[in-house]
């Protein structure tokens, strides 16, 4: 024998499982219905921001620039902690003020990339057209120092 327990002594089945395919795959759940009492509908999320801007610079040296606490004079609050890396793809930051800041990059050939940042989180007293801002300049200043660093 080979080791497997009967089928048989698993028990009945559960009263409205879905029956399984041909496969042996069950059928998706539907969705769930947003108009329980219990559960109120979805907002959209809460001062979000996202600004993505192409820079003439590897994406080693961006991810380097984000992760490198001596090179964060580029940085709208240079006081970031680095919650999570993915070398030299994403990387994660919290910000002094609880907001979140995901930051992807997509290589574009061998010395371009593209940088998005998202912004989540906003504080109540920073309208999202004001972090729209800081963050379209901090990717422009980010742009002048990989220059710099390059010549």
């Amino acid at each position: 024998m080979s080791g497997r327990k009967d089928r048989g002594s698993r028990g009945p089945k559960p009263e409205g499982r879905p029956p399984r395919d041909a496969r042996g795959a069950r059928p998706a759940r539907p969705a769930a219905s947003s108009s329980s009492p219990s559960s109120p509908p979805s907002a959209p999320a809460r001062g979000v921001v996202r600004v993505t801007r192409i820079l003439d610079a590897p994406a080693s040296s961006v991810f380097r620039a984000l992760n490198d606490p001596a090179r964060r004079g580029w940085s709208p609050e240079p006081l970031y902690r680095v919650v999570s890396a993915l070398a030299p793809r994403f990387v994660r930051l919290a910000l002094p003020d609880g907001s979140q800041v995901s930051v992807a990059i997509d290589r574009q050939g061998n010395v371009r990339c593209s940088v998005t940042v998202e912004q989540s989180g906003l504080p109540a007293n920073l309208p999202a057209d004001v972090a729209y801002g800081r963050w379209k300049g901090a990717l422009a200043a980010l742009a002048e120092q990989l220059d710099a660093e390059w010549d």
